[in-house]
């Protein structure tokens, strides 16, 4: 990706290190632009308004490479930026204070940021959701809430609900039960633990319903599944 600011003031701006976080970004002035693009690179233009010349280097890069998908960063928004990006042949604009949740947005528009593992984009969406799984693994015998993991991950918590789906295939609600599973049964066939207290330590506080979730799942219930398993061994 390249960012090209036509913007002279050296501020920081949000979207852009928003976006260092998770792409490889490249800094690179106007007057080099030309020169250096080879036409599929996906290019982050930085004006400050709808009167800015980096509406005339859109028309240039537009016409030398016209595949190329420019997204316009404005610092102010007026009547004619809208009817300018269209004009110039843009392809997106977003404000410069874009969070993250924002430019996955504008990636699904630009049809740029799919879930695709041989071009390496599943793995930059499953980054975008890790702070939420690391705390869901440190934290699992915890309460977790879907807004507390959405915030850790500065997403609304509709948004990162979808999102999390899409990457690992599950609900948010389905993934956590998972792992608590997994927990309840290391621990039934570890130790002598009450199936009272393997329900708290694997976050269930409730052992009837420890005990419903896991036979709908495991298919018997945790005293059966100890009993097999120290029969097996």
């Amino acid at each position: 990706m390249i960012w090209v600011s036509c913007n002279h003031h050296n501020k920081h701006i949000e979207a852009k290190e928003n976006l260092k976080h998770f792409h490889n970004v490249v800094d690179v002035s106007p007057f080099e632009l030309l020169s250096t693009m080879t036409g599929h690179e996906l290019i982050f233009l930085e004006v400050k308004n709808s009167s800015s010349e980096g509406f005339e280097l859109l028309r240039a890069v537009k016409q030398r490479h016209a595949a190329t998908k420019v997204v316009i960063v404005y610092h102010e928004l007026d009547a004619d930026l809208a009817l300018n990006v269209l004009r110039a042949g843009g392809d997106d604009v977003i404000s410069v204070n874009s969070n993250r949740q924002q430019l996955d947005e504008c990636f699904t528009r630009l049809h740029t940021h799919t879930v695709n593992v041989e071009s390496g984009a599943y793995e930059q969406r499953e980054l975008s959701i890790k702070p939420a799984l690391i705390i869901i693994d440190q934290n699992i015998s915890a309460p977790l809430r879907e807004e507390d993991l959405a915030n850790a991950c500065q997403y609304s918590p509709t948004y990162f609900s979808r999102l999390f789906h899409n990457v690992m295939g599950v609900t948010l609600k389905q993934y956590i039960i998972k792992k608590r599973l997994d927990l309840a049964c290391g621990l039934l066939i570890s130790d002598r633990e009450k199936i009272s207290s393997v329900a708290t330590s694997a976050g269930f506080k409730d052992v009837s319903y420890f005990s419903r979730v896991f036979k709908k799942h495991i298919g018997c219930s945790p005293g059966e599944f100890r009993l097999k398993k120290h029969d097996v061994n």
